[in-house]
């Protein structure tokens, strides 16, 4: 039987690696070496950052275990490709395998300054130049201001998406979805209402309280706060990468709906069940019909089971660009505008915090997805040899057409 690399946590986080029992000293060392030395942008990883280093390497080295090769003997052509071509037939998307394969890499490079000697040999990296947002997307790392970067051939290439439209639910779509969510337990519906009205991932819903807590010592339940006459409350949670402690607004009205279709009928029952269990903690918000805490896992099963019955495949994500990309609608609707990357800026402010990002460029994705929607209704009727007249009706006819698409009900 293989040994496997496995981890246990020091008081400050940092992973200690070990095998068998025993200290894997080259691993244990390099988490040492990412916790004390900072970063070529300035300050130091958090935990959580140095947490990921772990897991990805794990996948390596538990690989490396699998063919019987320690990880300096092991070699780019014949294993590591190898093992890029296993996970990428399982499915694995090529942002996840970037992000192991650099992991992996700057593991090695460590290795090259302390003197470990190994097999591994990366290809080398190709300075060029590129627009500064698609670095990322491109596998690049930045080097200066002036976007020059050094793409890494071994990163695969990563389509860059100039829009969500495949990405958002119109109504009726919506209205599916969470009918098949409800099917399964009415918690998962709730849950992605709460995706849907606030913008939030998977795991800030998750960190919605009952009442208030310790992250959220103010958090009102809706009785209390309907009668403030306040049209909403802050959240505060911590976001992807848990950095930092980020706020977005939770609508009194969403929470009347959570309070009456899901507290008041279904919670009560479920926590009871929860607090049977000899369970110390106070129960939840979010339980399932057996009383078992739902966790991210759960809410991923719940999509895929509807998503299989739906014929879509619709990730909780959708969920997110739905809400944003309905915000951009509204915002232009109110304002009598043409929908237009002009007014990009104007629009990043109302949806930066809501939504805990910082990059315009993400902002001026949700634009582009309202064009995409109001220019695929204005290209069929536009189109040469198939219309045999262009009027002055156009404009309304496509009004008509985006109206549809966002709101079906009005129609």
């Amino acid at each position: 039987m293989a040994d496997y690399v496995e981890f246990t946590r020091n008081v400050d986080h940092t992973p200690i690696p070990h095998v068998g029992g025993r200290l894997h000293y080259p691993l244990a060392n390099f988490f040492i070496y990412l916790r004390k030395t900072s970063m070529k942008r300035g300050g130091s990883r958090e935990p959580t950052t140095i947490s990921n280093f772990s897991k990805y390497l794990k996948i390596w080295f538990d690989y490396c275990a699998d063919v019987g090769v320690g990880f300096q003997e092991s070699n780019y052509d014949v294993h590591l490709s190898v093992l890029r071509t296993t996970l990428l037939a399982r499915g694995l998307q090529p942002q996840s395998y970037n992000a192991y394969y650099q992991a992996w890499r700057v593991f090695y490079e460590w290795c090259d300054t302390v003197g470990i000697a190994h097999l591994m040999k990366f290809p080398v990296k190709i300075e060029m130049d590129r627009p500064s947002h698609q670095l990322k997307d491109l596998g690049f790392n930045k080097t200066d201001s002036l976007s020059r970067g050094l793409k890494d051939p071994g990163c695969l290439p990563v389509t860059n998406m100039l829009d969500f439209k495949d990405c958002v639910l119109n109504p009726t779509e919506y209205a599916i979805l969470v009918e098949q969510l409800r099917l399964n337990d009415i918690v998962f519906e709730m849950i992605a209402f709460s995706m849907c009205t606030t913008g939030l991932r998977i795991g800030g819903v998750m960190q919605m309280p009952l009442g208030a807590d310790a992250m959220n010592p103010r958090w009102l339940r809706y009785p209390e706060l309907n009668q403030t006459g306040a049209e909403f409350q802050r959240l505060n949670y911590l976001p992807k990468g848990k950095k930092r402690i980020l706020t977005c607004m939770v609508l009194t009205e969403a929470l009347k709906v959570i309070h009456e279709q899901y507290i008041k009928k279904d919670r009560v029952a479920r926590a009871r069940i929860y607090n049977s269990k000899d369970i110390r903690a106070v129960a939840p918000l979010w339980l399932t019909s057996t009383g078992k805490q739902v966790f991210n896992y759960d809410v991923w099963s719940a999509f895929r089971l509807a998503s299989s019955v739906m014929g879509r495949d619709v990730k909780p994500h959708h969920l997110r660009h739905t809400y944003a990309t309905y915000v951009v609608y509204n915002y232009f609707k109110a304002h009598g505008l043409k929908p237009n990357l002009a007014y990009a800026h104007d629009i990043h402010e109302q949806l930066k915090l809501q939504l805990g990002h910082s990059d315009v460029e993400i902002t001026k994705k949700y634009i582009r997805t309202v064009i995409r929607i109001e220019t695929e209704a204005w290209l069929p009727v536009l189109t040469p040899h198939v219309k045999a007249q262009v009027d002055t009706c156009l404009p309304a006819h496509v009004l008509a057409a985006v109206t549809k698409f966002f709101e079906p009900k009005s129609m």
